[in-house]
């Protein structure tokens, strides 16, 4: 098992410095073809200014590779487009020779993430790889959401000290709703008034933002439901999946739970209740004092527990 897993990485790693050293040779910002890594999987390298499918999620990037399935010829998915019903069928707009981009199976995807991080992975000694570690751009997936997750990308980009490599980022993008990842908001809009027979179309955007909620894997205080959001909207739409403007309209919602221990105002709120307490206690001459907050922690108390057991023992 080992030994088949050195080569998958070797020709893995191989394959993609080749390419990587043969795009840095030549002048940048020349936009590369695809390169064939498997029979139906390519790798192309994308430098910064050029078209990115990824160019709302990714960062300031140089470059950055992008994986895809080898598309396959018009011919070869007739009979498929045969298949497909009006209502899912937007290859009628395509202008090129070839289908648009194709996703990968997410195990696939996942089995290139892996190998392109233990590639970079300096403590893997034990797998005997006789390659200069070379710090590659990050590296994206893009999958067919086969998963219950519905994962559509994946990536992966290192981190770097010195020119040393320190750690890796592992990125998962999910998504699911219905999606088509070759169209475009012209071909959007065209396939709108086809089916509903308009002769103008309006384009709105809308964003939700959270900026603060409960945490679903925090299982040691019960769930929350004080949740902040940011709704954004804006008009007209310049390209699907678009950075709001600056110039939108934004409604900032805020949802506080009745008594919630973790909320920014709980302690302001017990301040004001214990001064209306001892204001009445002064005026009437009783107070009954607020039940005080534990304010000591877990590991105070053990610690003064095992403090006192051993003052015991020893006496």
């Amino acid at each position: 098992i080992w030994q088949k897993l050195i080569r998958e990485i070797m020709f893995y790693f191989s394959h993609v410095v080749l390419h990587f050293r043969a795009f840095n040779e030549e002048k940048k910002g020349v936009h590369k073809d695809p390169f064939l890594y498997e029979a139906d999987v390519q790798v192309q390298l994308i430098s910064k200014d050029q078209p990115n499918p990824l160019k709302n999620i990714l960062n300031e990037n140089d470059l950055v590779f992008i994986v895809e399935k080898v598309p396959l010829e018009k011919e070869e998915t007739s009979h498929i487009e045969e298949l497909q019903s009006e209502e899912t069928a937007i290859s009628d707009f395509s202008t090129g020779e070839n289908v648009g981009p194709l996703a990968l199976p997410v195990g696939k995807a996942r089995q290139l993430i892996g190998l392109y991080t233990m590639a970079h992975n300096p403590n893997m000694t034990h797998l005997k790889i006789n390659l200069p570690v070379t710090a590659l751009p990050p590296l994206w997936v893009r999958c067919d959401s086969s998963d219950p997750e519905g994962t559509c990308w994946l990536g992966a980009e290192l981190i770097t000290t010195n020119d040393s490599i320190t750690g890796i980022v592992l990125y998962v993008v999910s998504c699911k709703a219905d999606k088509n990842y070759s169209v475009n908001l012209e071909n959007l809009k065209n396939l709108h008034k086809k089916r509903h027979h308009l002769s103008t179309v309006t384009s709105r955007g809308f964003a939700q933002y959270e900026l603060f909620k409960s945490s679903a894997l925090d299982d040691t205080i019960t769930a929350s439901q004080t949740a902040i959001t940011l709704d954004i909207s804006w008009s007209p739409v310049d390209e699907i999946l678009q950075i709001p403007p600056l110039s939108s309209a934004a409604t900032l919602n805020i949802k506080v739970e009745s008594g919630e221990p973790r909320g920014p105002l709980n302690h302001l709120y017990r301040e004001l209740k214990f001064l209306l307490v001892l204001a009445d206690g002064l005026r009437t001459g009783v107070t009954e004092w607020l039940e005080p907050l534990e304010a000591k922690s877990a590991v105070e108390l053990v610690q003064e527990f095992l403090n006192g057991v051993l003052l015991v023992f020893i006496h």
